[in-house]
């Protein structure tokens, strides 16, 4: 039985996603701006909410495509089907990005950390290049330009990686898959210097292990589907608890992370099969019509908000500094971690956190609109040719050989 012909379409989930993604904004602001968050280990922590999203993109494509990809053309299919989901919008905010950073330079009017050179710093030609095709968290390079894109890169491989466990080992693909969640959980604990802030080094290693663990996830939500979730509010609310605690018990933010946030895909996997059921009160709040808008921006939210952060906020915060003839960054000690942010007061890094939010929402709404939608769609319907079979196909007129007569019609008079 086709997987995607059930119905379920995990509208919940959808809305969990734009939560994450905005937790995610909130992160990387408070490494900007100095506010009152940094004492807060749920929020130090968020880095995490990265892997909810891994485990979920496993538990929804292993949903829609276990079952749908048996032959080389759906394998292509396939691909293309990921490639309009993730790259026009990819390159269009780094292409953006790369003009707005480009324009500083030309103007000559910025701080260091924002110059362009050829090979190294955060915006050198070089990684530019590495973003553009998606090698951006293979360890070739470190973070730069647009850096959460690195899990985009990640995850653009792991659809490959999957794509081919299913063509070649559909059958075992609950036992592929556990096998690779495992590997990559040992390589990282082994390996990775900050285990599961794991970024542009070992980002796809981490992606798989999440990626892969949703898959076994739903394989799982599969099998217990048709039966009835008891205490659906209870359990909706219990597994939101054990998530938040896990987050907090998993370091002290992105320098000290624990080895415990390795069980970062177990631990988002367990939400993810409740809420998949949609069965309690906190369900029916994440139906809302603003959360559910959240989540089809969830994408666009998460890749427009590092450019915000650094032309908008950073460099919008120094340019005041300089012209008005103060110093706005101080130094700030995270957990014995020095770490120079801007420091606007608690009101004024609260104002400005919730401007942020609301511009980041409004340019996520756009670019859904105008670019991620009718470049997945344009993939979309090139996937569907590509995955006709071909006596389905119109057939194309047979050029004459080579030496062979031409026909040629005469004109009868």
């Amino acid at each position: 039985m086709n997987s995607a012909a059930t119905g379920e379409r995990f509208e919940v989930l959808d809305s969990w996603r734009g939560v994450c993604a905005i937790m995610v904004v909130i992160y990387h602001f408070i490494f900007i701006v100095d506010t009152p968050f940094l004492q807060n280990e749920f929020i130090l922590n968020s880095y995490l909410f990265v892997d909810f999203f891994f485990v979920l993109s496993g538990f929804v494509v292993c949903h829609a495509y276990r079952d749908r990809i048996r032959d080389r053309r759906q394998f292509t299919g396939f691909l293309l089907r990921r490639i309009g989901r993730l790259w026009p919008l990819h390159l269009a905010i780094l292409f953006a990005m790369m003009l707005g950073v480009m324009a500083i330079n030309v103007i000559g009017y910025h701080p260091e950390r924002l110059l362009i050179d050829a090979k190294s710093g955060n915006y050198s030609l070089r990684a530019l290049l590495l973003n553009a095709f998606l090698l951006n968290s293979m360890g070739f390079y470190g973070s730069a330009w647009n850096g959460p894109a690195w899990s985009i890169g990640a995850e653009f491989y792991t659809y490959f990686l999957f794509a081919l466990v299913v063509l070649t080992a559909r059958r075992k693909l609950l036992l592929v898959s556990s096998a690779l969640a495992v590997g990559a959980v040992a390589i990282i604990v082994v390996f990775a210097p900050a285990y599961m802030n794991s970024t542009a080094d070992f980002g796809y290693i981490r992606c798989i292990a999440g990626f892969f663990t949703g898959v076994g996830a739903y394989h799982l939500h599969a099998a217990l589907r048709h039966r009835r979730l008891p205490f659906a509010t209870p359990l909706e609310l219990a597994s939101l608890a054990l998530a938040a605690a896990f987050i907090v018990a998993a370091g002290r933010g992105p320098d000290k992370a624990h080895v415990l946030s390795v069980l970062a895909p177990l631990a988002f996997a367990l939400p993810i099969l409740v809420f998949a059921r949609e069965g309690g009160l906190a369900s029916r709040l994440m139906r809302l019509d603003p959360l559910q808008a959240l989540g089809r921006w969830s994408f666009s939210i998460y890749l427009i908000h590092m450019p915000v952060l650094v032309l908008a906020v950073s460099y919008g915060l120094w340019l005041h500094g300089d012209l008005a003839g103060i110093d706005l960054r101080r130094e700030v000690i995270v957990d014995g971690v020095a770490k120079q942010l801007y420091d606007v007061g608690p009101v004024g890094a609260g104002v400005l956190l919730v401007l942020v939010v609301a511009l980041v929402v409004a340019l996520a709404a756009l670019s859904f609109r105008l670019v991620e939608v009718p470049w997945r769609d344009r993939f979309a319907r090139l996937a569907r040719v590509q995955e006709k079979p071909l006596r389905l196909l119109p057939s194309a007129r047979m050029a004459p050989r080579y030496g062979a007569p031409v026909p040629v019609r005469v004109k009868r008079r």
